[in-house]
């Protein structure tokens, strides 16, 4: 009886992960698929797409916990899915490779934005 009083001890000494260690967690996917992203380009239309959406995902992932956290992640999500659906689309319809490094500045730009919001840092 005593050896699981001991284990039970044992668990509640254990830390529970937090709203703010997960959502660090998840900010720093948001960063590697950022990171990824920057160095992307034009060739590589599919993976733009990819690392768009997941950064999206990611977003939808992070907790919120204030009013004003939540208008933070309502900004960056709008910022991405505008990415996603007005810059990508020129970028895949772009017919000169000027114009698909152009527009790829563009979303590169806009993902930037999500970071500074987010408050990601490299």
């Amino acid at each position: 009886m005593s050896q699981g009083l001991l284990l039970s001890v044992k668990r509640c000494d254990q830390p529970l992960p937090t709203l703010q260690m997960e959502n660090e967690q998840i900010k720093t996917k948001i960063l590697a698929d950022y990171t990824t992203l920057l160095g992307l380009k034009h060739d590589s239309p599919g993976l733009v797409k990819d690392k768009l959406k997941l950064i999206g995902e990611h977003i939808d992932q992070l907790g919120r916990s204030t009013f004003e956290e939540k208008d933070v992640l309502t900004n960056a999500s709008r910022l991405i899915n505008s990415a996603l659906t007005t810059e990508y689309v020129a970028f895949a319809e772009a017919l000169t490779e000027e114009d698909k490094e152009e527009v790829l500045a563009q979303i590169k730009h806009k993902a930037a934005e999500v970071c500074q919001l987010l408050q990601i840092h490299a």
